[in-house]
């Protein structure tokens, strides 16, 4: 598969202060990365830079092989075919929703247009609200205008920041699949900036994890929950804990739950203090089982109940029962460990997880 973007050994500051550091990563065509991280970890700045609007201070940024960012060369933001949708979803007010999606499309010749832009209303699940004025629209339509609008030129690269955030969360997740659907019908490549996980995992093919400009992992979301790279990538990705534990042999490390078995990170020696990623799915309500948690808190998702048990150490771990089982605050109920990836690290030493 080719690739799209690529940028390598990235850095980009404002007003010197550094912003993004050493960054390098690859989006193959077709394909929708996003990018998750907390607020000023620099992903927004990432996507100004891939448009043209920021100058690199080190590195490279290609576009299908061509460099269109150097510290010494820019590529103008215009020439560059890259798309943008941005967190204001900024339609002309003025506008139809059908003059809105003409807008990027003008120097076309007007049959051409008026096919691309009834395709794209199409695509978008609008048919027959061209002649609609954006105030009309409900927020996930003018969200579905403003991709129309964006995807018209058909762009080689779409670049999205934080798009479905004035959306309610049922209609982000929601919004969010339909959006995929229409980048893979179109087969654009993207790239995507948010703060919702549950967004992430519901659009990307890649997913990366930022922190102080930094990317801490770029790899399927698969791979990121249930092998995060660093520390930071397990903590900040889902709803884990670390649990403290020791290792007792090359490949085991016993925990006040179990002694668990699996590859871990190099340089450990039995006896070194570790600490084990636990996530929901890992922790099984057992009412058979000898090992008990006290519930502490409880989350009626629908299907499942989410709790936060407290161990007999002390230790607060999450877990995930069916809802048809519901438990009292202060109960105890039976649980044991059912885990198929374990991710380890040295309590006081490196950031860095073992294989998994």
């Amino acid at each position: 598969m080719r690739t799209m973007l690529e940028l390598d050994q990235l850095e980009l500051r404002l007003d010197e202060q550094p912003i993004v550091t050493d960054l390098a990563l690859t989006l193959a065509e077709g394909d929708i990365g996003c990018l998750v991280g907390p607020s000023g970890c620099g992903k927004t700045t990432l996507l100004r830079a891939i448009a043209g609007f920021v100058a690199p201070h080190a590195g490279t940024i290609q576009l299908q092989g061509e460099t269109v960012a150097t510290p010494a060369h820019q590529l103008a933001p215009e020439a560059r075919r890259v798309g943008m949708v941005f967190q204001d979803i900024a339609l002309f007010p003025h506008l139809t929703v059908a003059e809105n999606i003409d807008f990027g499309i003008r120097r076309q010749g007007a049959a051409q247009r008026r096919h691309r832009i009834a395709e794209l209303l199409q695509r978008v699940g609008l048919p027959q609200m061209g002649e609609r004025m954006p105030h009309e629209l409900s927020g996930g339509q003018q969200q579905r205008v403003a991709l129309a609008r964006a995807l018209a030129p058909r762009p080689r690269l779409l670049l999205l920041d934080e798009p479905f955030s004035g959306l309610d969360a049922e209609l982000r997740e929601s919004i969010a699949r339909e959006v995929r659907d229409i980048l893979k019908a179109e087969g654009i490549t993207a790239l995507l900036v948010t703060h919702d996980q549950t967004e992430a995992f519901a659009t990307a093919d890649q997913l990366g994890v930022m922190k102080q400009g930094e990317l801490h992992q770029w790899d399927t979301p698969y791979e990121v929950y249930h092998r995060p790279a660093t520390r930071f990538v397990a903590d900040f990705i889902g709803r884990g804990v670390l649990l403290p534990g020791r290792v007792s042999g090359i490949d085991r490390v016993s925990t006040v739950l179990a002694e668990l078995r699996g590859d871990l990170p190099a340089g450990l020696n039995p006896g070194d203090p570790v600490e084990v990623l636990i996530r929901p799915d890992d922790l099984v309500h057992d009412d058979q089982s000898p090992r008990q948690g006290k519930v502490l808190d409880r989350s009626f998702r629908g299907a499942y109940t989410l709790y936060t048990l407290e161990l007999e150490d002390g230790a607060r771990l999450p877990c995930i029962a069916p809802s048809h089982h519901r438990h009292a605050y202060g109960e105890y109920i039976g649980i044991h460990l059912e885990m198929d990836h374990l991710v380890v690290f040295p309590q006081d030493g490196e950031d860095v997880a073992g294989p998994g």
